[in-house]
This record gives structure tokens, C-alpha cells and sequence, in this order.
């Protein structure tokens, strides 16, 4: 995929790396942040062919991941469907057990009721699920990159094909967990890409990047 801002040659956003864009001009990092989020169209998504794509169908806004990321609001409903879809037939089975006891006992509790009343039997593995409030342990709020590494793990696992972006990454994780990451995201066939504000051009560290930096004259210094 291909990110265009007028007037830059296009950045490249692909599954083999992850995209590294920064900048230390306000200007810049401010257009990109607006036009990604989509309150600007300052931003042009395009596929490998170059035709467009709809900012909000092409871009997933995560923002700072430590501060914005609520990943059970961002993930969960998806996550408790995907469970549901990959139950065992023996788990199934079980499953229909439980649930056809537990309607029993509801559906003797509504004779205190002198009420036409009746039970739902349909068997529903998704509702099951969803009843367990399966979810993310709270410790990880703690963690900055527990946090980045779950949603990065979270999305290759709900086989996400928009881009992800983050921002603020560096300012939680020193170069060697960045590129930990990095070699991370190389396994988990994603469109990631992260925008950082930084005052000096950083490529000789993040090498193993795509790396793009845009100084304070509109420069845009490519590696």
C-alpha cells in the first residue's frame, strides 16, 4: 500500500517491514496525524496498483498505544467470535450440555411466576462466549510494550489487512525493544506504521525499519 501528502513521493507501507516516518516539523507531524485519524484529507491511501482507498476502509487508528489503546473495547467482541468459531466438536458438545441444563433450571425458576413464560433453547456458542466475559487480563496496562505487543499479536491473529498505525512508540521503549518489535512485526504479516516526533534523524538505529524522515525545511530524507 501507499501513503501520499502532497507534495512527497509516495511512502510504502507493505507486510515484509514495518514503516518508520518521522519528523521534527509540527506541521507535518500534524497533517499526518489528522489526515490518518480522517478529520483531514490531507492523507491519500492507494494500493500497490496506486488506486485510491478509502482512508477508513485502508487505515486502523491506534494512536499511543499506552495511552489510547483499550484493547477489549478495540478487540474483544472479535476475539469472543473467533473463539466461538473454533470450538471442537467434543467442546460443542459439552458446550450444548451445559447450556441445555442451564435452560432447564432458568425455565423451572419461572414456574414461581404465574406467567406464560418460556426459555430460548437455541444453542448459541458466540453468547456462551460472550457470557464468559473472555477478555484481557488488566495487568497489561502497566506494560507499554505488553500492550503494543498485543495489539500487534491481536490483529495478525484477526487476520487485519488495514494499516495499523501508532504513535509515541519510541517514547516508551528503548532502540533495542523498538527492533525487538520490529523483528516481531516481520512474523505477523501486518501494515504497520509508526510516526514519531523526533528532533534528529534516527536511521543508522532503526535500520531494519523502512525508514522516512521529514526535517524542519520539508526534506524528506529517505533510507
Amino acid at each position: 500500500m501507499n501513503l501520499t501528502y502532497y507534495p512527497f513521493k509516495p511512502i510504502i507501507i507493505n507486510t515484509t517491514k514495518p514503516t518508520l516516518l518521522e519528523t521534527c516539523n509540527q506541521e507535518v507531524y500534524t497533517d499526518l496525524v489528522s489526515g490518518l485519524k480522517g478529520y483531514t484529507d490531507s492523507i491519500k491511501i492507494s494500493d500497490d496498483e496506486f488506486k485510491l482507498v478509502e482512508n477508513e476502509k485502508a487505515v486502523k487508528w491506534i494512536g499511543d498505544a499506552f495511552v489510547e489503546a483499550d484493547l477489549n473495547k478495540m478487540f474483544q467482541s472479535q476475539l469472543q467470535k473467533q473463539i466461538a468459531t473454533k470450538l471442537d466438536d467434543e467442546t460443542r458438545m459439552k458446550l450444548t450440555e451445559i447450556n441445555n441444563q442451564l435452560k432447564s433450571l432458568i425455565f423451572d425458576a419461572t414456574f414461581s411466576l404465574d406467567l406464560p413464560l418460556k426459555v430460548d433453547s437455541e444453542f448459541d456458542p458466540a453468547k456462551l462466549v460472550k457470557y464468559c466475559d473472555v477478555g484481557f487480563v488488566s495487568a497489561l496496562n502497566r506494560d507499554p510494550y505488553g500492550i503494543i505487543e498485543t495489539v500487534l499479536k491481536t490483529a495478525s491473529e484477526l487476520k487485519e489487512s488495514k494499516i495499523l498505525v501508532l504513535t509515541g512508540v519510541r517514547n516508551y521503549l528503548s532502540v533495542s525493544q523498538f527492533n525487538e518489535l520490529v523483528r516481531l512485526i516481520s512474523t505477523l504479516d501486518l501494515n504497520t506504521l509508526f510516526i514519531e516526533f523526533s528532533e534528529i534523524d534516527n536511521h543508522e538505529e532503526f535500520d531494519e525499519c523502512r525508514y522516512y524522515y521529514v526535517d524542519q525545511d520539508f526534506v524528506d530524507w529517505r533510507y
